[in-house]
């Protein structure tokens, strides 16, 4: 699947927030990037039929994807990874 700048963005922000906190919520995600609730459950779910996240765990595809848009491997993944 093919992810747009936007949803590389909330695989970021997914990132960054995985390292601080044991889960990220949706709210977490609004918070932080300052977006409503309701534009981040579409992205979620759009995350989540794009094979990048299943119910409340980001899936492997998904871990490493935020890590090809933000850097590292996903063998340095801090707390919250998959």
């Amino acid at each position: 699947m093919h992810l747009q700048e936007s949803g590389e963005m909330y695989l970021e922000t997914i990132l960054i927030l995985s390292k601080e906190k044991p889960s990220v919520r949706a709210v977490d995600i609004g918070e932080y990037m300052h977006f409503s609730k309701p534009s981040v459950s579409r992205a979620v779910g759009l995350l989540k039929n794009g094979g990048f996240h299943t119910v409340d765990v980001y899936t492997p595809h998904g871990i490493d994807r935020a890590f090809d848009c933000f850097g590292g491997t996903a063998r340095n993944c801090g707390g919250g990874c998959v």
